[in-house]
């Protein structure tokens, strides 16, 4: 292009200078976000348009020659690489004469590479895309603005998080919401893709593990299996493998069969739920161990419970009827009557109700639940009269199998139990079997010491105390777990959108978690009353 104006310039006398030329050139306007990288690539531009072209055409042409006409605007759009390239350079709309327009590309073409765009100001393609005006007049270049050309959220969301654009997707789903938009399915869609990966992050806990799991994520299945070796995560991580058909006992026999004594209590609860063969000589070995701590034992004796095997079925009545220690014993009682085994072994449950021993009184109350089902809470009284939290406990672990309305009663009652344990349990199981109609008595709550039950209790509490103690570090993210109890999924969305960037990466991940949990508990929900 500079040679062709010089060509057409030759032979000519210099022009007086175009007014508008002595005019200053208008300032960029553009969002804080964009306008840095604006200035940068604007400064790329001129040097090559207006201190170039402009200015030559200007110093060697006519004034009346058509490039010189200061009513000449044209329009384009450019797409640049993430890495500075031209992608696209077309003129959209013609200044009305052809060498002015062919200057454009020419001139961007003549610019490559162009500053590397940041981040923040690509599109969802990854690409800078910009609408540029180059004028005649006084504007010259000026006229550049950004283009943010969005792809709909379920598509954009993983292709961001993928780029790891995190703060851009919050900020459209932010704005979507505010355009009057649900917050689902994109909410969903943001916390499966924020999700992906945690299994091997330093804040992976067993719980985010599990919600990841039944989506065949390798990473948290490796952190499960690592869990199952430890006593604090064994039986939680051990029951969501088993729940997804991964065998436990390769990973946890060395330690059963071995002599350290953290590594069998650990390996014994991560098989409780699990029903595996292969690990019941180690087992019963345990039970029968007179050296082994009680708890391990018990712990053994529970695990042998679910299993098909006439030696773990021999190993538990002996010591059902012979084992002096009474955490043993209950365990063992409690650990050969399989679910809704029937009335005759619920009443040989209840025999055990007046016992001396907490522990067997804590195994009859909950064998009576497992047996029967809800067909005998009267003979539960003594849940009602017993300081100790643990037969209410073991009850109450046995009720959130018990999906009946008398179920959800008998939950409701016991949560009046003024012991903490029981309480937080309780609640609990009423939150996830979406009993709204027992949260009123949460209210009973609000004044506790205790920080899970105060947070639990914004369960019953009106909007504008759920509103305030969202805005609260230590009890927002119970406002937040409030709203999802009670279905208010917008309200609950739009406080984890405006809470991520103040919490840390483990916080994030749990109340993703919690989000998703409760998504997938109501589906089922709607499920079951539609049937």
């Amino acid at each position: 292009m500079v040679a062709a104006v010089a060509a057409v310039a030759a032979g000519q006398a210099a022009a007086a200078p175009l007014p508008n030329d002595k005019v200053a050139e208008p300032p960029l306007t553009a969002g804080p976000n964009d306008l840095e990288y604006l200035k940068k690539v604007h400064a790329h531009i001129h040097k090559r348009w207006a201190d170039n072209f402009l200015a030559l055409i200007g110093q060697n042409l006519d004034l009346k020659n058509p490039l010189n006409d200061p009513a000449r605007v044209a329009e384009a759009d450019i797409v640049i690489s993430a890495q500075g390239k031209l992608i696209v350079a077309n003129v959209t709309k013609s200044s009305g004469f052809a060498g002015f327009d062919d200057a454009i590309p020419e001139v961007l073409k003549d610019s490559v590479p162009f500053p590397v765009p940041p981040v923040r100001s690509r599109s969802d393609d990854d690409n800078l895309h910009l609408h540029w005006v180059f004028a005649r007049d006084e504007r010259r270049c000026s006229g550049v603005t950004i283009l943010h050309v969005d792809d709909p959220l379920p598509i954009a969301i993983p292709k961001l998080m993928k780029a790891g654009r995190r703060d851009e997707i919050v900020a459209r789903i932010v704005a979507a919401r505010a355009a009057g938009m649900p917050a689902e399915p994109s909410v969903s869609s943001l916390a499966n893709e924020w999700l992906r990966g945690a299994g091997k992050q330093p804040w992976a806990t067993v719980k985010i593990a599990g919600a990841l799991i039944a989506k065949g994520d390798a990473d948290a299945i490796a952190f499960l299996k690592a869990a199952v070796t430890k006593p604090a995560t064994a039986r939680a991580a051990g029951e969501i493998l088993a729940a997804n058909r991964v065998a436990i006992c390769p990973l946890v026999k060395a330690g059963l069969e071995g002599q350290n004594g953290t590594e069998q209590l650990a390996a014994a609860q991560a098989l409780a739920t699990s029903g595996e063969t292969a690990c019941v000589p180690g087992l019963v070995n345990l039970l029968q161990n007179a050296k082994a701590r009680p708890e391990t034992r018990a712990a053994a004796a529970t695990a042998l419970g679910p299993v098909e095997d006439a030696a773990a079925h021999a190993a538990l009545v002996a010591a059902s009827k012979e084992e002096p220690n009474a955490a043993v014993k209950a365990a063992a009682a409690l650990a050969l009557v399989r679910p809704g085994a029937g009335r005759a072994k619920m009443l040989g449950m209840v025999s055990l109700l007046k016992e001396p021993s907490i522990e067997m009184r804590a195994a009859g109350s909950a064998g009576v639940v497992r047996a029967g089902g809800d067909s005998d809470f009267d003979d539960l009284y003594m849940l009602f009269r017993d300081s100790d939290p643990r037969p209410a406990e073991a009850t109450l672990r046995e009720l959130e199998r018990v999906q009946t309305e008398e179920g959800t009663k008998m939950i409701a009652k016991l949560m009046k139990r003024p012991l903490v344990p029981v309480q937080r349990l309780a609640a609990q199981l009423l939150i996830k079997r979406h009993a709204k109609n027992t949260f009123a008595a949460f209210a009973a709550f609000e004044g506790s010491s205790d920080v899970e039950l105060r947070g639990l209790s914004l369960v019953a509490a009106d909007d504008a105390k759920v509103a305030a103690m969202g805005a609260d570090a230590k009890m927002g993210i119970w406002a937040y777990r409030a709203r999802l109890a009670r279905g208010e999924r917008d309200r609950a969305a739009d406080w984890l959108l405006a809470a991520l960037p103040t919490l840390d990466p483990g916080a994030q991940a749990d109340a993703m978690v919690d989000w998703l949990q409760t998504a997938e508990a109501g589906a089922t929900t709607v499920a079951k009353a539609r049937r």
